[in-house]
């Protein structure tokens, strides 16, 4: 996986799509949205679903991105223009000249070490044991290294790491036997959990990234993953940035008031299993929180990657103007 762009090769897919502003509002007809593949993605699902981007988006549709690589293609070549995302992601673009703005956060750290060590108890108890991680160079690696930092760790020296593509295959690989232990995100981390169990393999959470993050930064939650859209749909459509803004919030509300429910939205149009997001669900960390309001947590973030990996974001923080009101 190839997580940077060449400047090249941005600059010339950036011109390729740059749109003169229209002298009035449209709707955002064939908008096509882009999801992560995690269960805070129910939220903007859940809106979509009940309609309420239908009149400012008809015919809105939504798929899951399988990789970063696949979502930023999309982003650049300018075939998508709203997204659930990892928050760096679009710090990383505006850093290369993509007009993006982060609009709010809707998962507040989802990503937990999953063992059958059981000596495996702290973060520091990881030190010297083979640790399977997925999206390399990407958000739960970055957060894990940015976290073994702050503990005070070397993470290319003191942690032995290895990668697969996508959260599942960690699950699926952790659950058979084929690692002791996993960095996972939600639902995957459950999913490897029930796995295990039915084949009689004992798995167990040692401990929630969330909890180690919170003894250095002051706040157990980490401000991973968003919601972004490009510069060109809020000048475009206004109403649909007017939509989200008031839709978005009720989403989060009814999400929360009804997991039988959401787990099932999320079965029907996320690919994901309603008995396995239900149990999920409480380690979700599902919020709505608009970028502005959490611009410092999310300074903090990102200059924690600047510190491990300063390309992650570009090599620099986002201006004041990339954080959205909701």
């Amino acid at each position: 996986m190839t997580p940077f762009l060449d400047r090249r090769s941005f600059l010339a897919a950036a011109a390729a799509v740059a749109l003169p502003k229209p002298a009035f509002a449209a709707p955002a007809t064939g908008l096509e949205v882009l999801l992560a593949p995690n269960g805070s993605s129910v939220v903007l699902v859940d809106l979509i679903e009940n309609g309420g981007l239908s009149a400012v988006a008809p015919g809105v549709t939504h798929r899951l991105w399988r990789t970063t690589d696949d979502l930023r293609a999309g982003i650049v070549s300018g075939r998508v223009k709203l997204f659930t995302t990892p928050s760096h992601v679009p710090a990383n673009l505006v850093a290369r000249g993509m007009p993006l703005k982060l609009l709010c956060l809707v998962g507040m750290g989802h990503l937990s070490v999953v063992t059958a060590d059981e000596t495996i108890r702290s973060f520091t108890d990881l030190a010297g044991k083979p640790i399977l991680g997925f999206f390399r160079h990407d958000m739960p690696d970055l957060t894990f290294r940015a976290i073994a930092k702050m503990e005070g760790m070397d993470p290319d020296k003191d942690l032995v790491l290895s990668y697969v593509q996508t959260p599942m295959e960690a699950a699926q690989m952790l659950a058979a036997g084929k690692a002791e232990t996993a960095i996972l995100s939600e639902p995957p981390a459950t999913a490897a959990i029930l796995m295990a169990g039915s084949q009689g393999r004992a798995l167990r959470r040692a401990f929630d990234l969330n909890e180690v993050w919170g003894r250095h930064q002051g706040h157990a939650r980490i401000p991973m993953a968003g919601i972004a859209l490009h510069q060109s749909l809020i000048d475009e459509s206004p109403e649909l940035l007017a939509a989200l803004r008031a839709g978005l919030v009720p989403a989060k509300d009814r999400v929360l008031a009804d997991p039988p429910a959401a787990a099932k939205l999320a079965e029907r149009t996320m690919q994901m299993r309603a008995p396995i997001f239900e149990k999920a669900f409480p380690h979700l960390k599902i919020d709505v929180v608009s970028a502005r309001a959490a611009k410092e947590e999310l300074i903090a973030f990102y200059s924690a990657l600047l510190d491990l990996e300063p390309e992650a974001v570009g090599g620099k923080l986002p201006p004041d103007d990339y954080y959205l009101d909701l």
